[in-house]
């Protein structure tokens, strides 16, 4: 049986456990909530909570995800007291002293490894799951007290206890304050299905689909087709796996992994793509979708014997979704058909993006490339890279474009989420969908400038300073090509013989025009002659201004690149 309660404000869950009993306290704040210069802000404040508490022996615990921070307990009825309401005190009067020593711990465990999440929602909402927590060393005690007053409040909790009761002492001393909705993912997908290349042999895939169970169905019979195709049959890959993610909204998220050796990263990316393609056009084994739902089942009914669903549950308290019990959990479970899940398995299809190994593709297989790049660059200013026409940046008084061979990264200022800045003058402006405009002083010419423009039209709050590079991972303009003395005095050649010899040319070139149109001839056979000799200089003149041009064009090129 569950039973809904409330403990000092806080709304709660109550089931009995046939093993040790157990407790959390769960807000509805995480990664998602947060901004890119904050970024590691949450789990922050999650350590600041846990630091000092519990014994060693003691089963505690504390996890931030995309949605929510939680912290779990095992142990007596005392000890649950003890520690839940040791967390309360914690998040209501955080020693900033500790802050320091935080920071180095979570340096030391840094989060942020999702490439699909990153590519799918841009530097924003559940796309910072992708990111590293750059904004650590910023974040002070108003930063961390603000955050604390708006998230970990006791409207914005919920609590879940396995055990026959609530433990008698229980406080849950929490400030008041409001509950805050579930976070609407972002998109920065024009299209889909698309496709991106990936740092590794690895390749892995990801769709956004409603929160259904046919969906966890989906994904479960996913895991046992790659399971048998990919290393039973294939032995392509040794780790595969899915993961069914339900997200407060109404939407969840299932994801697909699937490791390879270098020489077979064609064939797992094949193998996957083929099973993804199959079970579009509904090749769903009915004997598979039966053991998922069967295993389902049996998996609920002993999660409900120890208290395992009890999080699940606070966590839909928070989302204000239904509360099902064990029988309604199970019978939704046991009512999909293979219909659902073939159904479902389309329209996460279409929406699906994929991660390729390195050095491949998805367009063979229909899927879009997913955007490197932006549809414009700004107007303004050109800023041409040293020794290297490949390149060049953009800035004007809308931001900044850096464009490689025609396509430009353009991050406006108005839309900026953060810049980071190093001390050596780098920096990078990074919009919302997670395009980059790099810029390097000591790649263009006047970069200093666009530097300056950055650093006094983006806020300071956007602001990430970065440690100081090693000089070796600086990066520098191709080196002067080695030229041989033809080369070397070659333009002066044609600067300082031929200007001479074509204003000669030219100078006599009108003098035969002159004298052609008063009817004087100067070849002493005729005005036909004299024309031709008149033309014929001209149009030498003609060449020699095209190459006294590229002469002056190239010692200018060597000027601007000594």
């Amino acid at each position: 049986m569950i039973t809904q309660i409330e403990v000092d404000g806080v709304p709660a869950v109550l089931a009995p456990t046939t093993g040790p009993m157990h407790a959390g306290l769960v807000f509805r704040v995480g990664v998602a909530d947060e901004t890119l210069p904050l970024r590691g802000l949450t789990r922050l404040v999650e350590h600041l909570a846990l630091d000092g508490l519990g014994t060693a022996d003691q089963q505690h615990n504390g996890m931030t995800g995309a949605e929510h921070t939680f912290f779990h307990v095992q142990g007596t009825a005392d000890e649950i007291t003890a520690f839940l309401g040791a967390v309360c005190d914690a998040l209501r009067e955080p020693d900033p002293a500790r802050l320091a020593r935080a920071r180095e711990r979570l340096r030391a465990d840094d989060r942020g490894n999702d490439p699909l999440a990153l590519w799918r929602h841009g530097a924003r909402d559940f796309g910072l799951t992708g990111y590293p927590e750059w904004g650590l060393d910023r974040i002070g005690e108003t930063e961390l007290r603000d955050w604390i007053a708006r998230y970990f409040t006791r409207e914005n909790a919920a609590l879940w206890v396995a055990g026959d009761q609530v433990p008698a002492g229980l406080k849950l001393l929490l400030p008041g304050g409001e509950r805050q909705p579930a976070r609407t993912p972002s998109s920065a997908l024009p299209s889909s299905p698309a496709w991106f290349t990936g740092a590794d042999s690895d390749v892995a895939w990801d769709a956004v689909v409603p929160r259904e169970s046919r969906a966890a169905v989906l994904a479960n019979v996913l895991e046992r087709k790659m399971f048998r195709e990919l290393r039973q049959h294939d032995g392509i890959s040794y780790t595969v796996r899915t993961d069914y993610q339900p997200r407060a909204g109404g939407t969840a998220r299932i994801v697909a992994y699937a490791d390879a050796l270098p020489e077979k990263r064609e064939a797992a990316l094949g193998g996957l793509v083929d099973l993804l393609a199959a079970m579009r056009v509904g090749r769903i084994d009915p004997d598979d979708v039966s053991t998922v739902i069967t295993l389902t089942a049996e998996g609920l009914a002993e999660a409900d014997t120890r208290g395992g669903r009890l999080p699940g549950l606070a966590f839909n308290l928070l989302a204000g979704r239904e509360l099902k019990d064990l029988d309604e959990a199970v019978a939704e479970v046991r009512g999909v058909t293979v219909a659902d899940v073939a159904e479902v398995a389309v329209t996460a299809y279409d929406a699906g993006l994929l991660m390729t190994p390195a050095g491949t593709t998805g367009d063979w297989a229909g899927y879009t490339a997913a955007p490197t790049h932006s549809e414009s660059a700004v107007e303004g200013r050109v800023h041409r890279a040293i020794r290297d026409r490949r390149h060049h940046l953009v800035s004007g008084p809308d931001g900044v474009s850096h464009v490689i061979g025609g396509e430009a990264a353009t991050v406006r200022y108005e839309e900026a989420v953060t810049v980071l800045a190093w001390p050596d003058g780098a920096r990078q402006l990074i919009g919302p969908d997670a395009i980059v405009a790099r810029i390097e002083p000591s790649l263009f010419r006047d970069a200093a400038a666009v530097i300056r423009e950055v650093d006094t039209r983006v806020p300071a709050g956007l602001r990430i300073e970065m440690p100081a590079r090693d000089p070796e991972r600086v990066p520098q303009p191709p080196p002067r090509p080695e030229l041989g003395l033809r080369e070397r005095i070659r333009p002066y050649f044609i600067v300082l013989v031929f200007i001479p010899f074509g204003l000669l040319l030219l100078t006599g070139a009108i003098y035969g025009l002159w004298q052609v149109m008063n009817d004087r001839p100067f070849t002493g056979d005729g005005t036909g002659k004299d024309l031709v000799v008149v033309c014929g200089s001209i149009l030498i003149v003609g060449v020699l201004i095209r190459l006294v041009r590229s002469g002056v064009r190239e010692l200018r090129e060597r000027w601007a690149n000594r």
